[in-house]
């Protein structure tokens, strides 16, 4: 429409339509300005239990109708994949801190949408039969689950095709730690459906309270169990979901725009950050990457035998009630922290795990620290056995010994180590697979071969490298 024509409607509207649906003549446009509101339309704006229930019904109705129209999510199409990935390392960067906040505002403005919407029905109170909620609780959750999944899917496509090396690991653990955090919220929306699908309610995902043995539920937990939820229960625990999503994806959006702003600043500086370590592979200090943790931590790749630890404790640990301290153990290249986590779990040992992977006390929730025994290192205590499995593989020549006489300095009683049998399966030149194996972990620690704890130990074990490689070495000052 050119620019007379506008002006030529702008001045000769012939009619406009009044608030009863009629018709009536119009001069020009001001005629279309709604009127000045009156005191009573301002007060009814603000308090809506002053309106009418028709024109509340027709309001949730609006609102509903609005919502189903939505548009779709916007996809991640072929020029925009080309277009990003074949740009500089900082132009990347950038994109993908504006598409961190882009989905958290989205989100952060549809949840108030929603809850806007979702507010109409306690209007409803006393027409039960108005159960529309039901569908709105569902397609919210649908429209953020897509919005979450599509950013997601952005992220995947430009950490794949790195080609160019843009995204280093400090960048791609803040990725996984959103991709975990998303995990565990997921699973409390597949909670949600779970208990649509048995219980014909929502319930509270977070927080069940468990039943005792007289069918009471403890007086110290929020929630309750099902089915016992109302209307505004289901309302308000669906909301709950994703005003959750919601907080987690502010926190996320301030990680990746202080990442990216690190990063760029490196790359303007021109340092390299990243400080020669591979997604997938062990360092040069033949410590393991932090997204190869986290993928182990995630994804269940720590292995744990049970044979071994209750070997340990009935063959090597051999604690007591009557006494006053517990034996201590101190878990060297502990992974996951696993083996010690069983140990603690028995109440008749106290373990400490220790690990060379960086940020590992971040990963694992400070369950880990964050300590490299291939270098010398100076711990606030002693404990009375050292454990270290399936770190022979790792140790590369020259660090088994500083490995090695850390234990000596850190551990009283014994060591319970595991070798490796094949070469092949070690890390180049590594000092713990040679036959001279026994002698090397002798002389550094000062620790004897106990060959009967040994055999035990290994007969007791259940997986079988640790049948093989499995050693016991005790202080011959405590032997006795």
């Amino acid at each position: 429409m050119s620019w007379r024509l506008c002006l030529f409607a702008f001045h000769f509207a012939v009619a406009v339509v009044d608030d009863s649906g009629r018709y009536r003549a119009a001069n020009d446009m001001l005629d279309l300005v709604p009127p000045e509101p009156t005191d009573a339309d301002r007060a009814a704006s603000v308090d809506l239990t002053k309106q009418p229930i028709e024109k509340l019904f027709r309001l949730l109705a609006y609102e509903l109708m609005r919502e189903e129209k939505r548009p779709p999510e916007s996809q991640f199409g072929i020029r925009d994949f080309q277009m990003i990935t074949g740009a500089p390392c900082i132009e990347q960067l950038a994109f993908i801190a504006q598409q961190a906040n882009d989905v958290a505002e989205e989100v952060r403005v549809y949840h108030l949408n929603v809850t806007s919407t979702a507010g109409l029905y306690w209007l409803f109170h006393k027409y039960p039969e108005e159960h529309s909620w039901v569908w709105l609780m569902s397609i919210s959750h649908d429209r953020v689950l897509r919005k979450i999944e599509h950013h997601l899917s952005k992220l995947a496509a430009l950490t794949v095709d790195d080609k160019a090396h843009c995204i280093p690991m400090n960048f791609r653990t803040v990725f996984m730690n959103a991709v975990l955090t998303w995990k565990k919220l997921h699973g409390d929306f597949i909670a949600l459906l779970w208990n649509g699908v048995a219980f014909g309610v929502l319930g509270d995902v977070t927080s069940w309270r468990e039943i005792d043995e007289e069918n009471e539920t403890a007086a110290d937990g929020p929630g309750g169990p099902p089915p016992n939820v109302s209307w505004s229960e289901n309302i308000i625990f669906g909301n709950m979901w994703i005003s959750s999503v919601e907080r987690w994806l502010q926190h996320y959006s301030r990680e990746v725009v202080q990442a990216a702003y690190s990063e760029l600043g490196a790359l303007q500086a021109g340092l390299d950050t990243h400080q020669g370590e591979s997604a997938w592979r062990q360092t040069v200090d033949g410590v393991i990457s932090p997204t190869d943790f986290m993928y182990k931590q995630v994804f269940g790749g720590w292995e744990l035998d049970k044979g071994l630890l209750r070997g340990m404790l009935r063959h090597a640990l051999q604690p007591t009630y009557e006494e006053n301290e517990y034996v201590s153990v101190g878990d060297f290249g502990a992974g996951g922290g696993h083996y010690s986590e069983w140990l603690n779990d028995t109440g008749l040992v106290k373990a400490f795990a220790f690990d060379a992977t960086r940020v590992v006390s971040d990963i694992t929730g400070g369950a880990v620290q964050e300590v490299n025994f291939a270098s010398q290192v100076k711990l606030w205590r002693q404990f009375d056995w050292g454990l270290c499995l399936d770190v022979a593989a790792h140790i590369p020549r020259g660090h088994a010994a500083s490995l090695l006489n850390n234990v000596k300095t850190h551990v009283s009683r014994g060591l319970v180590i595991s070798a490796v049998a094949d070469k092949r399966e070690t890390a180049e030149g590594g000092q713990l697979v040679d036959s001279n194996f026994v002698t090397l972990v002798e002389k550094e620690t000062g620790f004897v071969l106990d060959a009967d704890m040994t055999k035990s130990l290994r007969h007791s074990s259940d997986l079988t490298r640790f049948k093989e490689t499995a050693a016991v070495f005790v202080s011959p000052a405590w032997k006795v």
